[in-house]
């Protein structure tokens, strides 16, 4: 008989869709996802698969706000639960923050396993760098760092991306079960499109520091002349684009791409012909195993977890982070030499489909919940 599993995914989200990560819990667990969503029509649907989804409303312009009440929502959620019946075993966060806050709170009421997953380096000075430097964003620092010490002491397990990711906060991990795995990715959606390849540098992402999208545009400036049939793309949300617009400085090589639906995304990946990603800081960058899938040549910064989905000079090419004339000389390497693009993007390939398949993804998964429920 399955158990009950409870998924906190404040979101936004902008598509309900199956993937890897929700088929492992859906082997093992009934599951209830709740999140959030500015769309009618997502917040109407009742079920994905075998997910039950409880989706509330959610607006940036009002954030603040619907935060608080997507907390209070969810408290609500679990106290009903707990008064009608509807056993919870296992709760699974998708940060050691806001979620994982929450998470904290309803394993209190439902006296269920926490399992919080760590998809960024919260210690990392990169990671507030987009931010105001005031007295606010020093408290609010402040208070997240002490948010995520709190949820670490009291969830039964973690789960990262990378080695030493959590290691600022070794002081309050003791019995909890950790493990580190790649997250889960559909290597499957993602191929070379030789038909559409463009002469394209592309990079997906945001926020404008901590992704490093400064450092590209002026490496990218660097060596543009030199190649001038080729472009640089940004592609990605940005609620105040201004920074980025003033950095392009209307750069007639360079262009910023709305943002699409992740199902669009295999298009845009599989007509370029190099993916840089060159953050500050990074746990993983699926990006970066999209672009593996794809066959892409790809140039990664060396800080964090991204040396661990990046063989350099094997799968593709690492830069010293912030060296904005290392990653120029990367990119007119990559630029000038077809067939080293070539070589890096068809070992990319073969190390995705050994390493970062889903199979593997769902032994790692299912031991790792097999194992925190028999705690």
């Amino acid at each position: 008989m399955k158990k009950n599993a409870l998924i906190i995914s404040p979101g936004p989200t902008m598509q309900l869709s199956a993937n890897p990560g929700k088929k492992a819990v859906n082997e093992k667990f009934n599951v209830i996802t709740v999140t959030t969503s500015e769309i009618k029509e997502i917040r109407q649907t009742k079920k994905v698969g075998d997910t039950r989804v409880v989706c509330f409303k959610y607006k940036y312009k009002l954030r603040h706000y619907y935060n608080l009440m997507f907390l209070f929502k969810s408290i609500f959620l679990a106290i009903r639960m707990k008064f009608t019946g509807e056993n919870i075993d296992l709760i699974i966060t998708y940060d050691p923050i806001r979620s994982g806050f929450l998470g904290v709170i309803v394993k209190k009421i439902l006296c269920a396993k926490l399992i919080t997953e760590v998809n960024g380096v919260y210690s990392s000075d990169a990671v507030w760098m987009d931010e105001p430097n005031t007295i606010f964003t020093r408290l609010k620092r402040k208070a997240t760092f002490n948010t995520i010490k709190f949820v670490f002491k009291h969830a039964d397990a973690i789960k990262m991306l990378f080695d030493k990711q959590i290691e600022a906060f070794n002081s309050v991990i003791k019995n909890q079960i950790v493990r580190v795995y790649p997250a889960p990715t559909r290597i499957e959606m993602f191929q070379d499109l030789k038909y559409e390849e463009k002469k394209e540098v592309l990079f997906v992402g945001f926020p404008f520091k901590l992704k490093g999208i400064d450092i590209l545009i002026d490496a990218f400036k660097k060596i543009a002349d030199k190649h001038p049939d080729w472009k640089l793309k940004i592609l990605g949300w940005f609620p105040d684009p201004r920074e980025l617009y003033a950095k392009i400085d209307n750069h007639p090589q360079i262009y910023h791409h709305k943002p699409v639906f992740h199902n669009e995304m295999p298009e845009h990946i599989g007509s370029c012909s190099i993916l840089v990603l060159p953050s500050r800081s990074e746990a993983m960058g699926r990006v970066l195993v999209e672009a593996m899938a794809a066959g892409k040549a790809r140039i990664g910064s060396n800080i964090d977890g991204i040396p661990t989905v990046i063989n350099d000079n094997v799968d593709g090419l690492l830069f010293e982070c912030e060296n904005v004339d290392d990653l120029s000389e990367k990119l007119n390497l990559l630029i000038t030499d077809n067939a080293l693009r070539k070589k890096l993007g068809e070992k990319g390939r073969e190390r995705a489909g050994e390493e970062f398949n889903n199979e593997k993804f769902l032994a790692h998964e299912l031991k790792f919940y097999d194992d925190v429920i028999s705690i």
